[in-house]
């Protein structure tokens, strides 16, 4: 589905019922189901919102899972570029040129995904699985200077490799890598890029805690007795 070219009038219906927002031109959205009936539950129960401000930002998702829940705290997907709406009448700011990539089969259960500095971009990669609480935010929102003037915080990147494990109200900050098959422990804040994967990294600032390791989705008890 393209969401701005799309002529399937159903879709264009599930559209319109959807929290999105495109404001700019050439910008392009691009979001892959696997049936029609999850593009029903993406883009209509709730728990999926989509901002874009500014031109020629991309944004391509594969089947993603999201899942909402006001028992557990799960809130969904909230995917920003540019500005976030309600800021107030002075704050008016666009970003361009960015790029987000979601693959397959990743799963989202609260995560806020920030962009708000030109061509900058985020990825994640297939089968990752991010938790409650998590933020993503490929800025600082505000500019930090030397005293000559100077920029000293640019945002480039947030790469999550495949396969990678985000725990509960974990933090990711600017140029920022975590590799394939690695875990993020609970409440950690990355703040620098980790080039090894199979790694367990924790702690605040995180760390690479723990080598020689991988994770699966099942419950320790069906993983067991190979369900």
């Amino acid at each position: 589905m393209n969401c701005l070219t799309t002529e399937d009038a159903e879709l264009c219906a599930l559209l319109e019922r959807a929290d999105i927002t495109i404001i700019g031109d050439h910008n392009r959205v691009r979001l892959r189901f696997a049936a029609r009936e999850r593009a029903q539950e993406l883009l209509t129960i709730g728990g999926f919102m989509l901002i874009v401000k500014g031109d020629d930002n991309q944004v391509d998702l594969g089947t993603v899972i999201v899942r909402c829940s006001a028992i557990l705290g799960m809130t969904g997907l909230k995917l920003i570029i540019g500005q976030l709406p309600g800021l107030g009448a002075g704050v008016s700011r666009t970003t361009s040129g960015c790029r987000v990539t979601i693959g397959d089969r990743v799963v989202i259960n609260s995560v806020t995904l920030y962009l708000q500095e030109d061509n900058s971009w985020v990825s994640i990669g297939d089968d990752s699985q991010l938790s409650w609480g998590v933020d993503v935010w490929c800025t600082d929102a505000h500019t930090i200077t030397d005293l000559e003037g100077k920029v000293l915080n640019y945002a480039e990147s947030i790469e999550i490799g495949r396969h990678v494990w985000v725990g509960k109200d974990v933090k990711i900050g600017k140029n920022v890598r975590i590799c394939d098959h690695s875990i993020v422990g609970w409440g950690s804040i990355v703040t620098k890029r980790f080039d090894e994967p199979n790694v367990i990294i924790a702690g605040s600032p995180a760390k690479i805690v723990k080598r020689g390791v991988n994770w699966d989705r099942k419950s320790i008890n069906k993983y067991l007795q190979g369900l």
